[in-house]
């Protein structure tokens, strides 16, 4: 059994079957974070490569110290590129978080790259993500079903083909980027704004459509509380460095009050 992809799959089926799955977005490279946040109860978790230092070696150290937890950690790319995401599914991720998908045709290029011919355009070499090759028939047996496609929405374009993203088959779900989204929209960081109430219901709407998991970065406990209470299931809730920093914010205003 490849752990990776059985931990895909058990989360694919709570995604279709309507759970709140918790997401938490790794930016430090130290592994020990990975392995920390999978302990501490996350179902999912995202190393991201596009906002900070990680690399294929972080990356594949993070998927490591993951295994022994329940979470699922996939890899965020620096942009839709079949060559780089083929190397982190190498290494083992199960799926991708991909950002600034606009369209539904960027949508299906994305599955393509996360799937072997005939379904796909993926090229063959599951260095760890086989086993190092102990379980290379498995692996190349149930990739294609069992990896996760997730484009992240945050353009006012991706919102506008959002119907054509999660039509395509084999995407899971969408997770909207809510500071790109915003900033798209012309209204930074102003989540209550008109604008962008009506692209996220947007979304919603076609997630619910389309039977795909709706998912956003959470703002606040309170945001993440209120998605929750409304049924989306991909919730982001911050990260390392957010949680590092407001802990420490918190202990220094507590002592010097």
């Amino acid at each position: 059994m490849i752990i990776e992809l059985e931990k895909a799959r058990k989360l694919k089926a709570r995604l279709k079957a309507g759970e709140v799955c918790l997401g938490a977005q790794i930016a430090f490279s130290d592994p020990a974070v990975a392995e920390i946040l999978g302990r501490a109860g996350f179902d999912w978790l995202v190393v991201d490569t596009e906002h900070s230092a990680n690399t294929t070696v972080t990356v594949r150290a993070m998927l490591q110290a993951a295994a022994s937890t329940n979470a699922v950690l996939l890899a965020r790319p620096l942009r839709l590129d079949p060559d780089e995401i083929r190397r982190f599914l190498d290494l083992g991720s199960p799926g991708v978080l991909c950002p600034f998908i606009n369209t539904g045709q960027e949508a299906q290029k994305l599955v393509e790259a996360c799937r072997y011919p005939p379904a796909g355009i993926r090229g063959y070499g599951p260095r760890r993500a086989s086993v190092y090759g102990f379980d290379a028939d498995e692996y190349f047996r149930d990739a294609n079903d069992a990896l996760l496609c997730i484009p992240i929405i945050e353009t006012q374009r991706s919102v506008e083909n959002i119907e054509e993203i999660v039509g395509v088959e084999g995407i899971d779900g969408v997770c909207i980027g809510p500071m790109d989204l915003s900033i798209s929209l012309g209204a930074f960081k102003q989540f209550e704004h008109p604008g962008y109430l009506e692209a996220y219901e947007k979304v919603r709407h076609a997630c619910h459509k389309h039977r795909k998991a709706m998912g956003t970065a959470c703002y606040s406990l309170d945001h993440a509380r209120r998605c929750s209470a409304r049924g989306d299931q991909l919730l982001l809730i911050g990260g390392d460095d957010h949680y590092l920093s407001a802990e420490a914010r918190r202990w220094v205003t507590a002592l010097r009050s």
